[in-house]
């Protein structure tokens, strides 16, 4: 069976956790049914989504709006401007900016939040906001390349999330969810919980790298020519 609705995922995570969506303990609160079920599986896609990044997954990505920039060097040590808010992670590194024109060329370089104190046409993330270095000088419009956040879950979002790994989805909630007084059973729960997610991993890792070649490292950026 494909969990290509969002009643068969949500499914998968009762029966994985062991409970059902009338379980007296999951609307004590208040909440509504399923409420429970759609928290945890928002936080799960998004681990998920996480973990799929770092295997090399290039999926979720997006261009933003044009940049606007706040502040200035003088009163606020640089130029900022506010992330989209479905921002998840950058699509950049040190040798391949994040930063765009509008053609695709890529502009400035990123710089670790500790070294802000730099001049030049660099970058940082603080929080929510991207700032320019001080002395930044970026073309009138700039784009910024992003991996986004899977929408929060509900009855009628659409799941953005390849096929073959959204068991993924559903260990990953249970994982964040294993804490919570709500769920049944006690320390064999929880194991298998994390047998659960270690099988979902190893599944979604072949999904995360589509193509053939073995992963490669890139090397440090290296500068100068004395040895």
């Amino acid at each position: 069976m494909e969990m290509d609705t969002v009643g068969k995922v949500k499914a998968e995570f009762y029966r994985l956790v062991g409970t059902l969506p009338d379980d007296g303990a999951l609307v004590e609160n208040s909440e509504a049914q399923d409420d429970v079920a759609y928290l945890y599986l928002t936080r799960g896609s998004r681990a998920a989504q996480r973990w799929m990044l770092k295997m090399g997954y290039g999926g979720w990505r997006k261009r933003s709006a044009a940049l606007t920039w706040s502040g200035t060097d003088a009163a606020d040590g640089g130029r900022y401007a506010t992330l989209p808010t479905d921002f998840l992670r950058a699509c950049g590194s040190q040798r391949q900016s994040a930063l765009r024109e509008a053609n695709g060329d890529g502009w400035g370089q990123e710089i670790i939040v500790y070294d802000e104190q730099l001049e030049g046409d660099g970058y940082y993330f603080r929080g929510d906001t991207l700032w320019l270095a001080r002395t930044a000088a970026p073309p009138t419009t700039l784009y910024l390349d992003y991996h986004y956040t899977h929408p929060a879950w509900s009855a009628s979002v659409t799941i953005d999330f390849p096929m073959d790994a959204r068991a993924l989805i559903v260990a990953e909630a249970a994982d964040a969810a294993k804490a919570e007084n709500w769920l049944p059973g006690d320390q064999a729960m929880e194991v298998k919980i994390g047998r659960a997610l270690a099988q979902a991993r190893e599944e979604a890792r072949d999904v995360a790298r589509p193509s053939r070649q073995p992963r490669q490292f890139k090397k440090a950026p290296r500068w100068g020519n004395r040895w």
